[in-house]
């Protein structure tokens, strides 16, 4: 199993580390109109203007490893780059390889770093190696055929990952391969993946309050991994565009310079709720909730949980208010409790269920009409019908007129 999960962790890193790239590359564009797009002509496009940037990621686990004209990787990206050559011309591209990996230093993939180097002689290993290795398959297939003959059993071809790469730059003609091979350029040691909010917050800190730029970077990387999935899911435009990050960055940094109660919800993909708390599911179910009164009952206290671990997370201002905010709550709770629990002498268990299930009602579908927004900026409903929920796990208040006690009999009984 351990085994399993590491196979699986590498390509959701990799996915995750491409749109976290994208971000960057668009973060450093000038171009008010540039755009980027993940998984369409490379792992990585960016189009600022007039220039078209296609970037190949090789983000590995394994920080120690090494680039070298013989890399497969190095391959299987310039047959990516040749198969865009085949409908566009090099003059409209940038060609960039981006590692985690450093480079052979013994190899002349190091001129790649620097545009200005000469590379007649990386045109001549390349070429070398391509041809070494297509000799080599041809090799195989002609004892391949010998051994089909007689019966015996073929040879694998050798190179099955990067030969079509080899295939692809000897097809080019001598001036197109040397304008292509000018074009390319390798970024080796790029940032790693667990580096993404430094990587942010080093882009926003010259515009920003050093206290907000963490909460800010996360807001940041919480959108845009959302928006970037849904690029990929097709329920957006592949393309994210620098106005769309201007515009989310201006709007979550306002909130944050005016009193810190940022809306995140909608920026983040919510968990599935795998078990409520124990004290307010006892809560709901001493007044016999329905099943309709549970599933709102625990959606809006995993909404309000969420949000207000995110606001307590950022140490803002805005969380010290969080406290007497759920005093305020409480109180208004206690009106709606109290005139139900002095009509409720003489009624029947069945009768005070029922009138716990209409003070929940009350918490879902009216409180938030008469208990002003912890906030003019934030007015989600769900915040306060969520805080009910959390309020009532900690046996500060509930639905049912005897929920003190009924409470504490369940507990003693567990």
């Amino acid at each position: 199993m351990a085994e399993s999960n590491h196979q699986a962790k590498g390509p959701a890193l990799g996915y995750y580390y491409q749109s976290i790239y994208a971000l960057i590359e668009l973060f450093k564009s000038d171009n008010n109109n540039a755009f980027v797009s993940i998984e369409t002509w490379d792992d990585v496009y960016l189009e600022d203007g007039s220039t078209k940037k296609l970037i190949q990621l090789k983000h590995s686990i394994n920080e120690n490893s090494k680039i070298s004209i013989k890399s497969t990787e190095l391959w299987r990206t310039i047959h990516v780059w040749c198969d865009y050559l085949k409908t566009n011309e090099v003059e409209d591209g940038i060609f960039t390889l981006s590692t985690v990996a450093s480079i052979d230093e013994d190899s002349s993939l190091r001129n790649l770093k620097y545009q200005t180097e000469n590379r007649d002689d990386l045109i001549k290993d390349l070429l070398s190696e391509a041809e070494r290795v297509i000799k080599k398959r041809e090799k195989v297939k002609a004892k391949n055929k010998i051994l089909l003959k007689s019966g015996k059993q073929e040879e694998s071809l050798p190179f099955t990952s990067k030969y079509k790469g080899c295939q692809s730059f000897i097809s080019l003609t001598p001036h197109r391969r040397n304008e292509f091979v000018k074009k390319i350029k390798l970024v080796p040691d790029s940032f790693q993946v667990q580096d993404a909010n430094y990587c942010v917050i080093d882009l926003i800190k010259n515009y920003i309050p050093t206290k907000f730029q963490k909460p800010l970077a996360d807001s940041i990387l919480a959108w845009w991994e959302r928006e970037a999935v849904k690029s990929l899911c097709g329920e957006r435009s592949e393309y994210l565009y620098k106005i769309e990050l201007q515009e989310f960055i201006s709007r979550k940094n306002a909130e944050l310079l005016d009193d810190g109660f940022t809306n995140d919800l909608n920026d983040i993909d919510l968990p599935k709720i795998e078990s409520p708390h124990p004290i307010q599911k006892q809560q709901l179910e001493i007044i016999s909730a329905t099943s309709a009164q549970k599933r709102r009952s625990y959606d809006t206290e995993m909404k309000a949980r969420i949000q207000r671990d995110i606001w307590i997370n950022n140490s803002l201002p805005s969380a010290k208010k969080l406290e007497k905010y759920d005093e305020k709550l409480s109180l208004e709770w206690s009106y709606q409790f109290e005139d139900m629990k002095d009509k409720s002498f003489g009624k029947n268990d069945e009768e005070k269920k029922e009138d716990g299930r209409i003070l929940l009602d009350w918490s879902h579908e009216k409180a938030h009409m008469q208990i002003s927004s912890i906030s003019k900026n934030y007015n989600e409903p769900d915040l306060i019908r969520g805080s009910f929920q959390i309020l009532s796990a900690q046996k500060r208040l509930g639905w049912h007129c005897d929920f003190i006690n009924l409470i504490s009999e369940e507990e003693n009984g567990n």
